[in-house]
């Protein structure tokens, strides 16, 4: 389809029908990204009242809390009142979702579910206005890059396990909006060699994907002297993992364009990107970012802490001091762009790991982890592969965790690597923390075993079953496209 066309009929079409005014907000984003750090600290005094006063109006848990910190969302400072609230964190919301809850959003509440950087499953609520201000960052930041919205854009990204009505009817909208999207999940020698074909047949604008998944295909490709540069590539556009110098070397290497990085989670939203200049700029218009020590107490500029973040247009459940779990700090000074926006820096983020299939191909760690995350019952796990490619799945199960859950674990971490992969399902108390503090849900050995192998073949592990009926409670629902998630987590933007 013709990148015009797309551009503005079809993509705006969607997104009225759709009920987000996702390209009204573009243009404001396009605005306001010129705006000095005053101007822009005054709109977001403007909008954090409001969402105060929206949370205290119909959220039961702020109420509480805006009462327990003697605050008045109506007349107090709001950045002085945000620093008096408590942090908001997984734990918080799991145990106040529905007092977390507003139900009067226009559109109405919708649900999604996250592993997190933690590997523990969060479900949260979030609302189209929300998602229409998430879609329009993405779209603004491409737009740094040259790359406006309906550009042709190859999505290296999850895929669905199963494709069934909905998936056929995605697959047909992507085509129209010229999207294409190839699973991460699977990078076989032989399917990356048809990746390579493909990218190079559908010459995209842009690449996005996982940068661990686009570097593997960059090395792959390398190796078998595919060099692969369409015409009309502009930029590769990453997320979902933290993005280290080697991967943007070997990324920038093998297309001879720019890699950006993108940061942001599915339940936090799109907080960050990098720029033409090579700073990491936070969406101020929609997003206040704190970084905080262990007490809450905001950190000075340029000093390292945890990310906490205020989504100003999350209005379905409000997330107020959200931690992020990830490590940054806050930048002094302009960037040379010349954007008001303020600059950021991640220093240590959520990682991902590839696994290795019982006959050596490697498969993108979250392909096993959306086995786990889906489950309710499942409070929090790790994934650890050894140097043989045995696998040691620990859970911290949940009081409805029954042994369905277990099978349901075990027969779907098979269907990602093989029935002959040798594995164990352990129930444990707790999970240990990293040094940093952080929990690390992949970790794998014999990842480097594998990538010395990596032009020798060999079939892909086939995937997709319908889920085993289990009474534990919880629902399961197979894993779509990342609403431009994730994956620090990085958010993607997908249109659902």
């Amino acid at each position: 389809m013709h990148p015009l066309l797309v551009r503005r009929l079809l993509l705006p079409l969607h997104e009225r029908m759709m009920g987000r005014r996702t390209f009204a907000f573009r243009r404001e984003l396009n605005r306001l990204q010129w705006r000095s750090p005053e101007e822009l600290r005054a709109l977001q005094v403007r909008k954090l009242r409001s969402l105060f006063r929206l949370a205290a109006e119909h959220c039961d848990y702020y109420r509480g809390l805006f009462h327990a910190a003697g605050a008045d969302p109506a007349d107090d400072d709001p950045f002085a009142m945000l620093s008096r609230l408590p942090l908001l964190d997984k734990a918080a919301i799991r145990a106040n979702r529905e007092r977390l809850t507003n139900p009067t959003v226009p559109g109405g509440v919708h649900t999604s579910t996250t592993g997190g950087s933690t590997g523990e499953p969060l479900v949260f609520h979030y609302d189209r206005r929300r998602t229409a201000y998430d879609k329009a960052a993405r779209m603004h930041t491409h737009e740094w890059f040259g790359v406006p919205p309906g550009e042709r854009e190859v999505y290296l990204w999850g895929a669905p396990v199963e494709i069934r009505r909905q998936d056929r009817l995605r697959t047909a909208r992507d085509r129209i909006t010229n999207d294409l999207l190839l699973s991460a999940f699977d990078m076989s020698p032989p399917v990356m060699v048809r990746y390579l074909d493909r990218i190079w047949r559908f010459n995209p604008a842009a690449v996005f994907g996982y940068p661990s998944s686009v570097a593997l295909l960059c090395e792959f490709g390398r190796s078998i002297s595919r060099i692969v540069r369409p015409k009309r590539l502009r930029a590769v556009f990453v997320s979902g993992e933290v993005l280290d110098d080697g991967q943007r070397e070997i990324i920038s290497d093998y297309f001879q364009v720019p890699v950006a990085d993108g940061y942001g989670s599915r339940e936090g939203g799109f907080l960050s990107h990098e720029c033409p200049a090579g700073r990491m700029h936070v969406m101020a218009p929609n997003v206040v970012m704190e970084i905080v020590g262990p007490d809450g107490t905001p950190r000075p500029l340029g000093e390292l802490g945890e990310i906490a973040i205020t989504h100003l247009d999350a209005h379905a459940m409000p997330m107020i001091r959200y931690r992020t779990e990830d490590v940054g700090r806050l930048l002094p000074g302009t960037c040379p762009c010349g954007r008001g926006l303020p600059l950021m820096d991640m220093v240590e983020g959520r990682r991902t790991d590839h696994l290795v299939a019982a006959d050596g191909t490697l498969k993108h760690a979250l392909s096993v982890i959306y086995v786990l995350r889906e489950l309710d019952t499942v409070r929090r796990f790790h994934i650890r592969q050894g140097p043989r490619r045995e696998i040691d799945v620990r859970v911290v199960p949940g009081s409805r965790f029954a042994d369905c859950d277990r099978r349901h674990i075990e027969s779907g971490v098979r269907r990602q690597l093989g029935q002959d992969i040798t594995m164990r399902v352990r129930l444990v108390n707790r999970i240990e923390t990293q040094a940093s503090g952080k929990y690390r849900y992949v970790t794998s050995e014999a990842v480097d075993h594998a990538r010395s192998g990596l032009d020798s073949g060999g079939p892909s592990v086939p995937s997709g079953s319908t889920s085993p009926e289990c009474n534990g409670g919880h629902s399961m629902t197979q894993m779509h496209t990342p609403e431009p998630r994730i994956t620090a987590t990085r958010v993607s933007t997908r249109a659902e």
